[in-house]
């Protein structure tokens, strides 16, 4: 497809649904038209807000500053370091910094509950039905959507979370065949980092409440969100972390056909997830577009990604035809 004549005309889904599409990308749009209190510019944003109880206080917000940074997990991290070194002098710190360290904590825990989705919402089982029927789900989301939805029955799903302690082993990462095999790009809000380097699923009783989920009362377990920052930052970040580098190596390795579902891959904050799709071996890549857009944006958009991407079979088609942008799925306030 070349760039000469690219227009704002999108394709139904039902015009390329019967090719054979064996994996799927999720973006943040994607966790939009689930739930519309995903709509916000960031966890660290959210943070601040005074609806959220705790928000971040000032000397935390200091830090996030020092360290130019809007990444809890940088924050928490270096404050995990800075007790340790406290314990070696004896502690003359400790209650500022365990008085930081909670702060930060809660407030992000707080800012994931105020936005997230409610738990056990009415679309998870068709949601778990339509992701069963790939063969790769990959998402650079850390919401929880994926998660329960494929523990609505998780029997068709493999994560890679199989090791002692429910943690990701890199000399085990088999699969069986008929399996669907889930990826978190940029980490996710069950997955925390231990201070060895593994990365660790953390287990709820249930869905009842998400804080039964998002546990981090352990200080040594650092929550694994790469949720802010641009590409480059993100990227140095996943090269860091056994579990994230083995994602983006599978989807540089991947190969079959390719649906994009909700997601801007904006290069700014997403060029290695640009980078990983070019120098894989996918050919056909369907990419949803958003049909509000006006002509102009829907044209860029376009224009852009066949750049990006040349030597690859596009195909944009309009979001809201995807059964993945099924009103069904949508949560309102009666959920």
């Amino acid at each position: 497809m070349g760039l000469v004549g690219v227009d704002s005309k999108l394709l139904a889904w039902d015009e390329i649904a019967e090719d054979s599409w064996k994996s799927l990308l999720l973006g943040n749009g994607f966790s939009i038209n689930i739930w519309k209190g995903f709509n916000y510019p960031s966890l660290f944003e959210v943070a601040q807000d005074p609806n959220v109880k705790p928000s971040l206080m000032q000397e935390s917000l200091a830090l996030f500053r020092h360290l130019d940074s809007t990444n809890f997990e940088d924050v928490l991290r270096i404050l995990y370091h800075s007790k340790l070194v406290d314990d070696q002098l004896g502690s003359p710190q400790i209650k500022q910094i365990d008085g930081l360290y909670s702060n930060t904590k809660n407030s992000l825990s707080a800012a994931v509950n105020y936005a997230h989705v409610p738990p056990d919402f009415r679309g998870l089982t068709e949601l778990n039905s339509m992701l069963n029927k790939f063969d790769s789900v990959f998402t650079t989301n850390y919401d929880l959507i994926p998660y329960w939805s494929i523990m609505k029955d998780s029997n068709g799903f493999r994560d890679f979370f199989w090791g002692g302690g429910n943690s990701f082993d890199p000399s085990d990462v088999a699969v069986a065949r008929g399996k669907t095999v889930v990826y978190f790009l940029h980490g996710a809000v069950h997955l925390v980092e231990k201070p060895d380097g593994t990365t660790k699923k953390l287990v709820g009783s249930g869905f009842e409440r998400l804080s039964d989920l998002f546990d981090l009362d352990h200080p040594e377990q650092i929550p694994l969100m790469i949720s802010e920052g641009s590409s480059g930052s993100k990227y140095a970040r996943i090269k860091r972390n056994d579990y994230l580098r083995f994602c983006n190596t599978r989807l540089r390795s991947l190969s079959g056909n390719l649906v994009v579902m909700g997601h801007s891959l904006h290069q700014d904050y997403d060029q290695h997830i640009l980078d990983a799709i070019k120098s894989s071996d996918v050919q056909r890549i369907a990419i949803s577009v958003w049909p509000h857009m006006k002509d102009i944006d829907i044209i860029s958009f376009k224009s852009r990604i066949m750049r990006e991407l040349d030597g690859k079979d596009l195909y944009f088609f309009n979001s809201e035809t995807n059964p993945l942008s099924s009103p069904e799925l949508c949560v309102n306030d009666d959920y």
